[in-house]
């Protein structure tokens, strides 16, 4: 179970209760600087610790000067940062594509810190509205897809049709 609740917003890993299988979700979005970040991975002792590389149309959210990136566009060095402080599961999620259905548009993104990172667990969401766009996040690099809306409306349905 993953719980993305605004860690470094108000709320820190050790507020979380410890739950089994509860994973951490600390994102782009409120976590301001990489003190926040190991602070949060200290917090969580064995527990892994997923990250969550946030954008909206394609620009980083949160306090990226503090991670010292060259622009709101460099997620890439974002992702070497946090994978460099040990996160070993990141997320990759366009909020301006969610509920959508337009498709995710983080592939080119997706393909570059997997060419950088052949092991990472490397999550995407974000618009994934048909079992194509599935594949084609699957293609660049995803180990797993996030979808909420398009199974809720039934555009995606479980199990995938032969």
């Amino acid at each position: 179970m993953w719980l993305d609740a605004g860690i470094g917003l108000r709320l820190r890993v050790r507020d979380l209760p410890i739950l089994p299988h509860l994973r951490p979700v600390v994102g782009s979005e409120t976590c301001a600087s990489p003190n926040l970040l190991d602070d949060a991975l200290i917090e969580a002792g064995d527990r892994p610790v997923a990250f969550s590389i946030d954008l909206k149309a394609g620009r980083l959210l949160g306090n990226w000067q503090n991670w010292g990136l060259h622009d709101e566009c460099d997620a890439v060095s974002l992702a070497r940062h946090v994978i460099g402080m040990g996160v070993g599961t990141l997320i990759v999620l366009d909020l301006a594509r969610v509920g959508t259905g337009t498709g995710t548009g983080t592939e080119p993104l997706l393909r570059a810190i997997r060419d950088e990172f052949p092991d990472l667990d490397l999550i995407a969401g974000g618009g994934v509205r048909t079992w194509a766009d599935v594949d084609r996040l699957g293609e660049a690099g995803a180990t797993g897809v996030l979808v909420a809306s398009a199974l809720h409306n039934g555009a995606l349905r479980a199990p995938r049709p032969a």
